[in-house]
């Protein structure tokens, strides 16, 4: 039967409910999808087709990507009904998770890289890799020589009060040149010779292995907190860079109220797409012939979508951290322990 001779035996809301009802041979009949919607379209009767009709699934791509370049609202719309972790805002893609760790999903688990559950631990900041416990065999060059002049002074009020009253020996140069012109086979040390004490890497050294020693420990304690968190900040980034493949990050998090507990607020972490419409047209197109497994219904979630039709991400973890990082870590650190 020509299609002439089909659309004058049947009224447009026959040939609707043979499509709807998975009857109706559209590609016999009009040659292709993007054809029959055109037509449907003209006669007005577009809005009568149902996506979620029991056999849609073997035409729900196509009807998708006709919606795309024809009703961008409607596209949209299904879009968010049929991918729950979904929302477009503003014509904005947004990924919708429980937790930032679920973006584990799209990296590899082999051997080299970082595994999917460590990288969901350290997106979730529950990261229980371990910290480096020797991160500095040098105190004085590694934090010393690397305060600011504010953390510095800071230093020199500790050093000076931790001393107060005591007869240092003459270990060094330094401290035998201070004892002299202080009149005495010992240094008192206070605020005329600090400077020159402090400038002194031997002279620190041989302080801070004695008179000094808690001051060691607590720079040490410095380097190694301003040291694994430069690390596990380097971690994060780098694990995020990957992630630029897809979504426009670092994301945010929400507060919405709970879907079913009154009064209940639940956090939500959101994330621009990046290139979502395009991912999801290739989708579309890759899987229009494969009926229910290739919908976006069938799917449920943009992520899920990502993870099973995309290559997987390959992540290494840096061999240590970014040395600026830690220098800025030491001096905002420094306080809390001198």
């Amino acid at each position: 039967m020509s299609l002439f001779s089909y659309l004058y035996y049947m009224t447009m809301d026959d040939i609707i409910d043979s499509f709807n009802n998975g009857e109706l041979d559209v590609e016999g009949y009009f040659n292709d999808y993007d054809t029959f919607f055109n037509i449907l379209k003209k006669r007005g009767v577009m809005s009568q087709v149902d996506p979620e009709a029991p056999d849609s699934d073997e035409w729900q791509n196509e009807y998708l990507i006709w919606l795309y370049s024809n009703d961008k609202e409607k596209f949209d719309k299904y879009i968010e009904k049929f991918l729950g972790d979904v929302e477009i805002v503003n014509g904005v893609p947004y990924l919708i998770l429980n937790s930032r760790g679920e973006l584990a999903k799209l990296f590899c688990s082999f051997r080299n890289e970082l595994s999917s559950d460590t990288v969901e631990t350290i997106l979730d900041g529950e990261n229980d890799w371990g910290y480096y416990d020797n991160t500095t065999d040098d105190v004085y060059r590694d934090v010393i020589e690397e305060l600011t002049k504010e953390n510095l002074r800071r230093l020199k009020e500790y050093i000076i009060d931790t001393l107060k009253g005591k007869q240092i020996p003459t270990s060094t140069e330094v401290l035998e040149s201070i004892a002299q012109s202080q009149g005495n086979d010992y240094v008192t040390v206070d605020e005329s010779n600090i400077d020159e004490i402090v400038d002194d890497k031997e002279t620190m050294e041989e302080l801070m292995d004695d008179e000094l020693i808690d001051l060691k420990g607590e720079l040490y304690s410095v380097h190694s907190s301003a040291y694994n968190s430069a690390y596990e900040d380097d971690l994060y980034e780098t694990i995020w860079d990957k992630l630029e493949e897809f979504f426009q990050g670092p994301g945010e998090w929400l507060t919405r109220p709970h879907v079913y507990k009154k009064d209940t607020e639940v956090q939500k972490f959101r994330v621009p797409i990046h290139n979502f419409y395009s991912n999801i047209l290739d989708y579309l197109q890759d899987n229009k012939a494969y009926g229910n497994s290739g919908t976006l219904e069938y799917q449920g979630g943009y992520l899920e979508i990502l993870k099973e039709h995309w290559e997987c991400l390959k992540v290494w973890a840096p061999d240590y951290p970014d040395s600026r990082r830690v220098d800025k870590n030491i001096n905002s650190y420094f306080t809390d322990y001198i």
